[in-house]
């Protein structure tokens, strides 16, 4: 494009609020968490890899028997909202927020290790959603994950784990703890990050900070 040579009317717009169309046969309701289907269209949010996490809506764009686009919705893309939470406690205060539903969110990983004894394990920024064996070998005292390469953790220690699909995570490996035979688990890993926990309300209600996962 070329400089300007004349005066140009450029329009303002809130940048913490959004309008998308809606998808076909969709309703999303207002409160709700709000995604992006891969054609651009607003949905309710879910624990899906073809969505992108765009905010909360403040109406309700009921376009169950309308095309795609037929109607708008409108939310916000920030500010600290209130949702049912799945498998949090105090101790998650600060930590990032997943879409479970439009109405609740978990944290990042569904379910720690049960087989898998004395690993913790967490996201890292390369960690995508998805499921994944974590598969721990005695003999050798190696883990894996995801089909990845082996990692010695028999001295115990803060190691970084590799999925053959590149996906990432971290494993804090307690050594006395290990299994004394062969052990896997399947981790749950969630896709949509929605924001951060900015307070536990209680055991099932949270308090999402969802600017950071639509600006990161």
């Amino acid at each position: 494009m070329a400089n300007l040579t004349a005066d140009r009317k450029s329009i303002r717009k809130d940048g913490t609020i959004f309008a998308y169309p809606v998808a076909a046969a969709t309703t999303v309701y207002a409160g709700g968490l709000v995604s992006l289907d891969p054609t651009g269209h607003a949905v309710a949010a879910a624990d899906s890899a073809a969505q992108t996490f765009v905010g909360k809506a403040d109406i309700r764009a009921d376009n169950g028997a309308g095309g795609a686009g037929d109607l708008v919705v409108q939310g916000h893309r920030e500010g600290i909202f209130e949702f049912a939470a799945a498998a949090m406690t105090a101790a998650d205060a600060g930590a990032d927020a997943y879409v479970v539903d439009d109405n609740t969110v978990g944290p990042g990983i569904v379910a720690p290790p049960v087989n898998v004894t004395g690993v913790v394990v967490a996201r890292t920024p390369l960690s995508t959603g998805g499921a994944y064996a974590l598969a721990y070998t005695a003999a050798t005292t190696t883990l894996a994950f995801g089909g990845g390469a082996g990692v010695d953790v028999g001295a115990g220690g803060t190691f970084a784990l590799e999925a053959a699909d590149g996906c990432r995570i971290r494993a804090i490996v307690a050594a006395g703890s290990l299994p004394g035979g062969d052990a896997s688990d399947t981790l749950q890993l969630r896709h949509q990050r929605c924001g951060r926990i900015a307070e536990v309300a209680s055991a099932t209600s949270v308090f999402v900070d969802i600017l950071g996962a639509v600006r990161r």
